[in-house]
C-alpha cells in the first residue's frame, strides 16, 4: 500500500478501480519522434474522473497496482495532490507502471502489457469500504487488461450497495480487445447507470440512434443511460423518460479525457440529487474544459458554472 494516507475510515461520495499510466504526450502538432520536449502527465479513466469529482468536492478514493518506480512515484503525487484516497493502491516491485504516449501524429499508444496494474485481483478489494460508498466506478477498460482485472471489477460491483457506474470504455490493442462485448457486456449488465458513446453501446447491444441503444441496454439491467455522439448527448431515465439535448463543440487542443471529465461532471449533479438535464450540462462543461489543454485533468474546473 502507498502508506501516504491517513488510516481513519470514512465514507466515500465515490470509489473506482481500474489502470492508470504514466504519459507523455508530445506538443499539438509534434509527434513523439521529432518532439523536442514532452509533458510528463497522468493517464487513467477512472482516476480521471476521481479527479475531476475531487475538485468539485466530493470524497473519493481509487484503487489499483502501480509499479514500485519512479512512474508509480509520480502518478500517487499527483493523485494525492488532488485529494483522491489512495490507501488502497498496491505497489509491486515486479511489473512497471504502465505508460502512454500520445501525440498529434499517431494517436495514442499504450505499453500496459505486463504492468502492476494487469495484475489487479479480487483480493485488492479485501478491506475497501465499498458497501458504505454512494457509488462506485468501473470501466470497460479494467475488463480488457486481463482476466483479473476482470474480475476485480466483476467484485467490485458485487459488493456495492449504492450505485453501480460503468463507462464502457471499449479499447484496441488489449489483452481483452478481440472479446470486448463478450468480456464488458456482464459490467452493463450488473451497473444502475450507464456512460457511454453510440458506437460501443451498438456493438455491445446492437441497433442504432441513441434512444434505442439506450432502451436496449436498459432491458439489460442499468437503470439509467446516458449515450454521447458528436453533437447530442440523450439520457434514459429510471422512468422511462427519454431527454435529449444538443451539446456544442469546440475546437480541442486533445480532445482524449472529455469523456471522463463529462462522467465527472454528470455524476456531480446527479450525487448532488440534481436533475438529468443539469447533469448533462455540467459533464458537457467539464469535458469541454479538459480539451483546452493537453492534459487529461490539468483544466478540470473547481466549479460547475
Amino acid at each position: 500500500m502507498t502508506g501516504a494516507q491517513p488510516a481513519e475510515s470514512k465514507n466515500y461520495d465515490l470509489i473506482a478501480l481500474g489502470e492508470t499510466m504514466l504519459a507523455f504526450v508530445a506538443r499539438a502538432g509534434e509527434s513523439i519522434c521529432d518532439a523536442g520536449s514532452v509533458l510528463v502527465d497522468h493517464a487513467g479513466a477512472e482516476s480521471n474522473t476521481c479527479v475531476g469529482l475531487a475538485r468539485l468536492g466530493f470524497r473519493v478514493a481509487w484503487i489499483s497496482r502501480l509499479g514500485a518506480d519512479g512512474a508509480g512515484d509520480r502518478i500517487c503525487g499527483a493523485l494525492c495532490r488532488e485529494g483522491v484516497d489512495l490507501r488502497w493502491v498496491g505497489r509491486d516491485p515486479d511489473r512497471p507502471t504502465g505508460l502512454m504516449l500520445k501525440d498529434s501524429a499517431a494517436a495514442v499508444r499504450y505499453y500496459r502489457t505486463g504492468s502492476a496494474a494487469s495484475a489487479l485481483a479480487p483480493e485488492d478489494l479485501a478491506g475497501v469500504p465499498v458497501a458504505d460508498a454512494r457509488a462506485v466506478l468501473v470501466t470497460g477498460v479494467t475488463a480488457l487488461i486481463g482476466s483479473q482485472p476482470r474480475s476485480a471489477g466483476l467484485a467490485l460491483l458485487a459488493a456495492a450497495r449504492g450505485l453501480r457506474i460503468v463507462d464502457p470504455n471499449l479499447r484496441r490493442g488489449l489483452w481483452g480487445s478481440d472479446r470486448r462485448v463478450e468480456l464488458v457486456l456482464p459490467f452493463i449488465e450488473r451497473a444502475d447507470v450507464v456512460l457511454g458513446g453510440t458506437s460501443e453501446l451498438a456493438e455491445l447491444v446492437g441497433g442504432s440512434g441513441a434512444e434505442t441503444l439506450a432502451r436496449r441496454c436498459a432491458a439489460r439491467g442499468p437503470r439509467e443511460v446516458i449515450v454521447r455522439d458528436a453533437t447530442t448527448v440523450g439520457a434514459l431515465t429510471a422512468d422511462g423518460r427519454w431527454i435529449e439535448m444538443e451539446v456544442g463543440r469546440e475546437p480541442a487542443v486533445d480532445p482524449i479525457g472529455a469523456g471522463d471529465a463529462f462522467n465527472a461532471g454528470y455524476l456531480a449533479v446527479r450525487l448532488r440529487g440534481g436533475p438529468v438535464e443539469d447533469a448533462i450540462r455540467a459533464g458537457a462543461y467539464c469535458g469541454a474544459a479538459v480539451t483546452t489543454a493537453l492534459s487529461d485533468t490539468a483544466a478540470f474546473p473547481t466549479r460547475l458554472e
